[in-house]
């Protein structure tokens, strides 16, 4: 039995209740939690958040960016598969490589800089460079891992869900004024 919500539109996916609370969890964790209470549980809380909505965000992405090409949206189970495949994979370079870890965290400064220079230049200060991350390379990490069976289980019941919804609705009528 499905409940019979509202269709799945590019990137609704974002929205599922488990996506928005580990976002939550993990901007908490990464600006409170770390400073207030450091600890191997608090480094792993952002793997086990990040992994379970990073997949979404790259379906969510993609959705986005396909969405023209597209006559009607349906979402791709094999698109989320492909994202939690390549978070995995990224995700593990980062703690076995230092040069992997090196480059993530350049990355990730670069995608906060926008925010930062925003907030310099709000205030009147000078603008700062962008800045790497802080990252620990480390191979217990890699025992967050099964956080990307909580997007793979989201990811298949919206799928299914939008398909069960097809099939419920009658075929439609071009003509009709209603669509």
């Amino acid at each position: 039995m499905t409940s019979a919500g509202p269709r799945p539109f590019p990137g609704s996916g974002l929205l599922h209740p488990w996506v928005l609370v580990s976002v939550l969890l993990l901007v908490l964790n990464d600006h409170v939690f770390k400073a207030r209470w450091p600890s191997w549980w608090t480094g792993k809380l952002s793997d086990v958040a990040g992994l379970a909505m990073f997949p979404v965000l790259l379906q969510a992405l993609w959705e986005q960016a396909s969405r023209l090409r597209a006559r009607e949206f349906r979402p791709s189970f094999a698109v989320l598969v492909g994202a939690v495949v390549l978070t995995g994979l990224c995700f593990a370079a980062t703690k076995l490589s230092p040069d992997a870890g090196n480059a993530w965290r350049w990355a990730l400064g670069a995608l906060q800089w926008p925010f930062y220079a925003l907030r310099a230049w709000l205030a009147g200060v000078r603008i700062p460079p962008v800045r790497p991350t802080q990252h620990t390379v480390d191979i217990t990490d890699l025992l967050t891992l099964p956080s990307l069976f909580i997007p793979l289980w989201l990811g298949w019941r919206r799928a299914r869900e939008a398909r069960e919804q097809d099939a419920r609705i009658p075929a439609r009528d071009v003509s009709s004024p209603h669509l």
